[in-house]
């Protein structure tokens, strides 16, 4: 079994691109969820951010990158420096889909991402996603297996064994790892949104540059493959 933590970025708000995207840790993922649990600990422990509200919504919820003040996003963000993972993320600035609805839009975009990630891991018996809690998945979930089976097929062209899909709605509380992905597509949404900068002088290059080595495949439906590992930025 192979397990993807997964979550969607930009959704609600129009001047953000929409992305979704998973992490994959591999064979240590207990071991990252015990490190980022750990990390968690001990930053609650500090003592002179007691009473910031940013700082106890992390303590309550534990880690999101739109949210945690530099003392937390900073040694979370080192520590993705010493993990291994990789990350898969499709992206979109709406202009493809000028008709569709957000809701729709996020349906087509994980079932594409999911598509070819059962198709990459063919082999496997099954997996498992575990997707973040919001009100737009409640309704998609259901609908996953199936259509993300279709689309790959679809995608081979021919009839295609396919690993089970599992999908499941977690809590940041339930595994601390789907923090991965969150910062991950932050870092890309701030270096997109910034006109893709290329110059170390940008620090949302600089901020992308740090994630870009996790990234298998960075995918726009406008622009087609912008990172991945056989072909990076740098």
């Amino acid at each position: 079994m192979l397990k993807l933590f997964m979550d969607e970025s930009g959704n609600g708000n129009a001047s953000q691109p929409l992305i979704v995207g998973a992490v994959e840790l591999g064979e240590d993922a207990d071991d990252v969820e015990k490190k980022i649990r750990d990390l968690h600990r001990d930053l609650c422990a500090r003592r002179s951010l007691a009473g910031l509200p940013s700082f106890e919504k992390f303590r309550a919820n534990g880690f999101h990158s739109s949210t945690d003040p530099r003392e937390v996003s900073g040694p979370f963000t080192e520590l993705m420096q010493k993990i291994f993972f990789r990350t898969y993320m499709v992206t979109t600035n709406r202009a493809r889909f000028p008709n569709a609805s957000e809701s729709d839009l996020i349906e087509f975009m994980y079932v594409k991402l999911l598509s070819d990630l059962s198709i990459r891991h063919r082999r496997e018996a099954e997996l498992l996603c575990c997707i973040e809690q919001s009100e737009d998945m409640k309704a998609i979930l259901s609908r996953l297996p199936d259509s993300v089976a279709r689309q790959a097929r679809k995608t081979v062209g021919q009839p295609i064994s396919l690993p089970r899909l599992n999908t499941t709605m977690v809590g940041k509380r339930d595994y601390m790892s789907t923090a991965i992905i969150d910062y991950a597509m932050a870092a890309v949404s701030r270096w997109l949104n910034a006109g893709r900068p290329t110059s170390t002088e940008s620090y949302f290059y600089r901020a992308f540059s740090d994630i870009e080595s996790s990234i298998s495949l960075l995918y726009s439906f406008e622009d087609g493959r912008i990172s991945s590992r056989k072909d990076p930025l740098h």
